[in-house]
């Protein structure tokens, strides 16, 4: 991490007033936990702070109360001065609507974010690959600001860092994953709270739907790859939905045979969301971009219009050529 690239990110959010933070669409534990604890500081130093995302937070999230969550372009005030993009590194990330709004906003970008190969362009980047969630950096601009960590703040970063690190699981942990997660602890994080809420809180229905899933788990046994997937149907006949979902590509790496493990879902017809993780056999950005998905080496995602057997059968194929 470039310590003058967060000098200067810092300097510019102390140098604006009214401030506009937006995350990825589908957002996740990290999305949610980062923009929240960004958002409860910068109100502590007097700043006019909202916060966007395309869709509305996911129900097992609701327990770090959005404010200001504002979900149409229509809602943002006209007199933004700093558009703060979190976890993410290409507006497209971020919905079509903020694309638009981007084309004709006169203000500062600045991104902070954990992803590879970024495509935005601006002279205000903070990006660490090697940063377990994007929570980390946001941890170390709200201390480069002076801001004191409170138990609102410490319950949202540390929901980022243990949702994108599955728990300190994923080989992306590291030292400073640790260590932050031990001074958000030091300020009264509420792990009772994030656990209840993210591992404890699943119902029958999405102990139906799980076996609906796992009943389409197809294993290669030469690429070590085990996908499965779920349809629109699954979803409706079930009556749960997509956060319902969450964290299935995850669970198969549990399981020792596994060294690749995929989940997709069906957002339309024939058209598919895929999550691809792994624990450092393989490349997944670099499959990913075949496909013009992107992310990490470890937790990639794509869309694919087509049939999910041909979409099954390419990933299989693409992991075997990477290997």
């Amino acid at each position: 991490m470039s310590l003058k690239n967060l000098n200067k990110i810092s300097k510019l959010i102390l140098d604006s007033q009214n401030i506009l933070i937006v995350s990825h669409y589908d957002p996740d534990g990290d999305a949610i936990g980062s923009s929240m604890g960004l958002y409860y500081s910068l109100k502590k130093i007097g700043k006019n702070c909202y916060i966007y995302n395309r869709d509305k937070f996911p129900e097992y999230l609701n327990f770090l109360e959005a404010e200001k969550l504002i979900n149409t372009k229509s809602d943002i005030p006209n007199n933004i001065e700093l558009v703060l993009f979190l976890d993410l590194n290409d507006f497209e990330r971020a919905g079509e609507e903020i694309e638009k709004y981007i084309d004709g906003y006169q203000g500062h970008i600045a991104v902070i974010d954990h992803h590879q190969s970024p495509k935005i362009e601006s002279q205000f980047m903070l990006i660490d690959v090697n940063a377990s969630a994007t929570a980390i950096l946001i941890y170390k601009i709200i201390v480069a600001l002076g801001i004191e960590i409170d138990n609102k703040i410490a319950t949202c970063l540390m929901t980022g860092i243990i949702t994108d690190t599955s728990s300190f699981k994923n080989s992306n942990v590291n030292t400073d994953s640790f260590l932050i997660a031990s001074k958000l602890l030091n300020d009264n994080a509420d792990l009772k709270l994030i656990n209840s809420n993210i591992y404890n809180d699943r119902s029958i229905y999405r102990l139906n739907l799980e076996k609906r899933i796992f009943s389409t788990i197809l294993f290669d046994d030469n690429s070590r790859v085990a996908i499965c997937y779920c349809t629109l149907n699954d979803y409706k006949e079930t009556k749960t939905s997509k956060e319902d979902s969450e964290g299935i590509a995850n669970f198969l790496l549990n399981h020792k045979e596994v060294e690749v493990g995929i989940f997709i879902r069906e957002i339309e017809k024939n058209s598919w969301k895929a999550s691809l993780r792994s624990n450092g056999f393989v490349d997944l950005s670099k499959i990913a971009n075949t496909f013009g998905g992107g992310g990490h080496k470890n937790a990639s995602g794509l869309k694919y219009q087509g049939s999910i057997e041909k979409l099954r059968n390419d990933l299989i194929d693409k992991i075997l050529n990477e290997k």
